[in-house]
């Protein structure tokens, strides 16, 4: 038997009810740090509302260290649910999981009682913090000049509590590529898209030995969107020992650029660098050392790294870098048109 452990933090007042969840995968601890760092009983006594809490999303994950949990091989940050119909029962094949089933129920939870949820991920070792803006999707068959304004006015309140939260700011990417890997089954994706509660996900950047200065800085841009919201009166903190980035223009995730053949890469930038296209990003090798071509691998794109792939040694078509390049498609966009269709 596995559980969730949830911890409520409630003040004297009344007020909103901000969920805060983290650990949905097993080498992401700085998330559960933040949380840890964050609950205590000087924070209660100055808020109002209410926090509900759960550092654990992936119990068996985090007891193994591993990304899954050993009894679902699917990224349990892609088994929430998707507001489809719900599918007809095939024989031939498996139905959905025990985890998927626990996540159903946990989100109807969620879903009764939150104003507001922060989900808190890490990305990759030596990635700077950032927090992802999401494309909202609304329903364009039935009511769509309705659904459309309510699908503006909820990116609205998502970019106010990103702001509030004072971290890099990265859309997602594009929807197609969103649904195909289905990242509109995140946990915050799920409440965001059929709910409509304001959420966004958090990457902070390490792994499995959380940077105290990320903490910190997350820490605070938590109390910073509990006082956006109205659950804390006290100044607003400045976000302090991270990069944080705006390069002046929206940027979306993308993993770019890729090497074209097998070699070792040498990185010429870092984290939190702004490049412009045809810039040098990496040295290229092959495994005596030789340079392979001109010896440069260059950036395709204007754009902030976000982080460095880790190694040093590629394949064929591999990323070398996580970049955000400049965003050239709607922030808010239909569903396709199968999306709600009954299979």
């Amino acid at each position: 038997m596995e559980f969730f452990p949830v911890i409520i933090a409630q003040g004297k007042e009344d007020g909103p009810c901000l969920w805060l969840t983290a650990g949905i995968h097993g080498p992401e601890h700085a998330g559960p740090a933040v949380l840890y760092r964050l609950i205590n009983q000087e924070l209660v006594n100055q808020m109002r509302g209410t926090l509900v809490v759960i550092p654990a999303l992936n119990p068996a994950g985090l007891r193994t260290m591993q990304r899954v949990a050993y009894h679902d091989e699917t990224d349990p940050n892609r088994l929430w649910p998707d507001g489809r119909p719900a599918k007809r029962k095939d024989p031939d094949k498996d139905p959905a999981s025990s985890l998927e089933l626990a996540y159903k129920q946990l989100y109807e939870v969620v879903a009764s009682s939150a104003d507001y949820l922060i989900d808190f991920h890490a990305a990759w070792t030596g990635s700077i913090p950032f927090a992802f803006r999401d494309r909202i999707l609304y329903r364009a068959d039935q009511e769509g000049d309705h659904n459309r304004a309510e699908a503006e006015a909820l990116s609205l309140k998502q970019f106010e509590l990103l702001r509030a939260f004072g971290h890099t700011i990265v859309l997602e990417m594009p929807v197609e590529k969103l649904i195909d890997e289905d990242l509109h089954r995140s946990v915050s994706a799920a409440l965001l898209y059929i709910k409509r509660i304001p959420a966004f996900t958090v990457e902070l950047g390490t792994g499995y030995t959380p940077d105290p200065a990320i903490v910190a800085a997350a820490a605070a841009g938590t109390r910073n969107v509990m006082r956006h919201i109205g659950m804390l009166d006290t100044p607003v903190e400045p976000i302090q020992g991270i990069k944080v980035v705006d390069p002046g223009y929206p940027i979306r995730r993308c993993s770019t650029p890729r090497v074209d053949s097998a070699c070792v890469v040498l990185h010429l930038v870092e984290a939190g660098d702004l490049v412009q296209a045809g810039d040098p990003v990496a040295e290229l090798r092959d495994i005596w050392g030789r340079p392979v071509g001109d010896g440069l691998l260059r950036s395709e794109y204007n754009g902030l790294v976000i982080g460095r792939e880790h190694g040093i040694y590629y394949y064929s078509g591999a990323p070398v870098l996580s970049m955000a390049i400049p965003n050239d498609s709607s922030l808010v966009t239909p569903y396709p048109a199968d999306y709600f269709k009954v299979e």
